[in-house]
């Protein structure tokens, strides 16, 4: 909607774009305030910017073949199919001592997770009855077949229940 001008009011003043303030006349080519340009005397063409630079495109275009991914061209229907099959051992399960090893891991993250869950329930009885948490009798147990041997430390005490070791 546009506003119209009541007899009686006064015209607005032209202000600059940038620094608003009021202008001497609206044809004004700087700002006499800030000094910014507010009418450009002649239209700059800057290639990429303010024009296109047409050159560029057929260059860009005429230099390489045109590519596609084998997913677009699946997708647009211009996909040769290259099947080749696969080569021999490579969908053949794993040796046996691989899948030996896979089974140890597994089977020392599930002691790790019980022991854990069992460090955390010890915990929360002792918060509930108010004694002091003793997580030295929660040994890590390792595993079979690996190197670490769980063994209390010299300075620790045996834990209630236990034999002294010796």
């Amino acid at each position: 909607m546009v506003d119209e001008i009541a007899v009686g009011e006064a015209v607005p003043v032209p202000r600059c774009t940038w620094c608003s303030a009021p202008l001497p006349s609206e044809s004004e080519a700087t700002c006499p305030s800030c000094g910014a340009t507010l009418i450009e005397e002649t239209e700059k063409q800057v290639p990429g910017v303010t024009a296109i630079d047409a050159e560029a495109i057929i260059r860009g275009k005429a230099d390489r073949p045109r590519s596609r991914s084998r997913l677009m061209s699946w997708i647009s229907g211009e996909y040769e199919d290259e099947e080749k099959p696969a080569p021999p051992g490579s969908l053949a399960p794993p040796p046996l001592e691989v899948r030996r090893e896979m089974l140890r891991l597994e089977l020392a993250a599930q002691v790790a997770n019980l022991q854990a869950e069992a460090g955390a329930m010890a915990a929360e009885a002792a918060i509930e009855s108010g004694e002091p948490v003793d997580l030295s009798a929660i040994e890590p147990v390792a595993p079979e077949g690996s190197a670490e041997v769980a063994e209390p430390a010299a300075d620790e005490e045996t834990p209630r229940g236990a034999e002294p070791a010796g």
